[in-house]
């Protein structure tokens, strides 16, 4: 999910505003330059939230708030498109997008053994980034392939959902197992 999300609402987003919603370049590169600060800011927010109230719950909320809304979103984008709401839309994935990542980040260094912490960590980024890598292309095609201008939600869903179902297989098991693994570990 953060890969898909980071990918759609940075790097796609530019093109995203003057191609297939026809708003004026600067629309959005200052609505990039607005996730950018929005991501920055949201980020450390949540990953201190995470501490506080657990990664688990973080999570789950971010992913099925991305499940839920990001289509009906760029939906609601796309039947009367304006600078004004793709600033809001695009804000919007960007705070899913931070919650979900500020607590992300954490946990997957969370459950790798500190001996293969940096191995893992970059091999898990790096096969996250060669599939969301492609989403700006994802989103075109399905968009020519549906007709449908959010179809790029469908494809932010779908990240969702597998980034849903991770947590279900990484928190299968109730905190204190985890904390016996980890000290086992």
């Amino acid at each position: 999910m953060t890969t898909v999300s980071f990918y759609l609402i940075t790097v796609y987003t530019p093109t995203y505003g003057k191609s297939v919603l026809k708003l004026a370049e600067i629309d959005g590169l200052l609505v990039t330059l607005c996730v950018g600060v929005s991501n920055f800011l949201w980020l450390p927010v949540m990953g201190a939230v995470s501490d506080r109230i657990g990664r688990r719950p973080v999570l789950m909320t971010f992913t099925v708030l991305t499940l839920f809304t990001a289509y009906p979103a760029l939906s609601w984008l796309v039947a009367d498109p304006s600078f004004e709401k793709m600033l809001l839309v695009e804000l919007w994935l960007s705070f899913l997008y931070a919650s979900y990542n500020g607590a992300m980040v954490v946990a997957l260094t969370e459950i790798v053994p500190a001996s293969v912490r940096t191995a893992g960590f970059s091999l898990a980024y790096s096969l996250a980034t060669a599939l969301g890598g492609f989403t700006p292309y994802i989103s075109t095609q399905l968009i020519q392939l549906t007709g449908d201008k959010a179809a790029p939600g469908l494809w932010m869903m779908f990240a969702a959902a597998c980034g849903l179902l991770a947590t279900f297989l990484v928190y299968r098991r109730g905190e204190a197992d985890r904390v016996l693994v980890a000290a086992a570990a």
